[in-house]
């Protein structure tokens, strides 16, 4: 039996780590803001669920925090072209896992979520893209600390 390749990072936040090759996120356009960095993997901590880090391969400095933004229970709908399937790969929604970019400055309460931009990653080729939602009603800093009653929205 082969043994599986794993790439070892040693990223500033997490120390040394071990990606195995099947777990490797490739984003073919890079995601806004780093378009030439390609090579992403999902980290999970159980203690910080549900978020996670996108933490960056090619340049370890960048990591990013996200979440399922379903789990946000504020409506969300993610539609995208089916051209935007086709480009990362992908025959079917189910194959889709869809986060968003989470920001939480010191005061919490001020914590913001892009509901604008999710990335979208499709679990069976490991392709991921993030994607603009042009007709939304989120925004890119959406409240991720709502009260209750209100959804959230902010002016951008």
């Amino acid at each position: 039996m082969a043994e599986a390749k794993a790439l070892t990072v040693q990223t500033p936040k997490f120390g040394e780590i071990e990606i195995p090759e099947d777990k490797i996120v490739f984003f073919s356009e890079g995601i806004p803001g780093f378009s030439g960095i390609r090579r992403f993997a999902i980290l999970e901590f159980e203690e910080l669920a549900p978020f996670r880090y996108l933490q960056s391969l090619d340049d370890p400095p960048i990591t990013l925090l996200i979440i399922n933004p379903f789990l946000l229970r504020l409506g969300y709908e993610v539609q995208v072209g089916l051209g935007e399937f086709e480009d990362f790969r992908a025959n079917d929604q189910s194959d889709i896992s869809v986060y968003a970019v989470a920001t939480i400055p010191e005061n919490v309460a001020d914590a913001t979520v892009n509901l604008m931009a999710p990335i979208l990653i499709n679990e069976k080729t490991r392709r991921g893209r993030q994607v603009i939602l042009l007709d939304s009603r989120f925004s890119v800093q959406h409240a991720l600390l709502t009260p209750p009653g209100q959804d959230g929205a902010r002016a951008t």
